[in-house]
């Protein structure tokens, strides 16, 4: 019962933050006449929301791989929504440059949504769970791929600020610790 539930609080929130993207970066491109202070304090109360989510996330090392299977498969589908998304609601909106970053962010998430599969499938059939390999993924999926999709649509959202592009070098490294954690267990088996 413990599974669904934290499965069903990953998915609807997943499901939440997507729609809310793509409700804001629609509403933003049809030029709605909001300011653009207005926009911004929503965009940080998503991720307000969003970093307290990632809190709960955090907690969720203490359960078993099951749960982290499930978060990679919701993640694989978020990857496709916001891939379909790019590809044709972005297309026409965004410069080259900013898709090349909107696709490199997705290409990183879905990268390690599968590597949460894989890396959790290991540890169940171990028995064991290395739970800083997937708090380091996770943290790697909010500050780089999170940030630099964030930086890539930051024209549409009327934000002037770099603050996202310069978090991803600290997700990056993140990801790095995540796998270099998953080694240290390989090393332990």
């Amino acid at each position: 019962m413990e599974y669904a539930k934290g499965t069903a609080m990953i998915g609807s929130h997943c499901i939440a933050s997507t729609s809310f993207i793509l409700f804001t970066v629609s509403r933003i491109s049809e030029k709605q006449p909001e300011s653009n202070e207005a926009i911004a304090r929503e965009v940080i109360n998503f991720f307000i929301l969003y970093l307290f989510h990632k809190v709960t996330i955090i907690n969720m090392n203490n359960q078993s791989t099951h749960l982290h299977l499930r978060v990679g498969a919701v993640l694989c589908g978020l990857y496709v929504v916001l891939g379909a998304f790019g590809a044709h609601g972005l297309e026409h909106k965004l410069a080259a440059n900013q898709l090349t970053t909107y696709h490199t962010a997705l290409r990183y998430l879905i990268i390690h949504a599968l590597a949460l599969i894989i890396t959790n499938f290991t540890y169940a059939h171990w028995g064991t769970v290395k739970r800083y390999s997937n708090l380091f993924f996770y943290l790697g999926m909010l500050l780089f791929s999170g940030s630099l999709l964030v930086h890539a649509t930051r024209d549409l959202w009327g934000l002037d600020v770099n603050l996202f592009a310069l978090t991803a070098p600290i997700g990056g490294l993140c990801y790095i610790i995540g796998w270099v954690f998953y080694l240290l267990k390989i090393g332990k088996q």
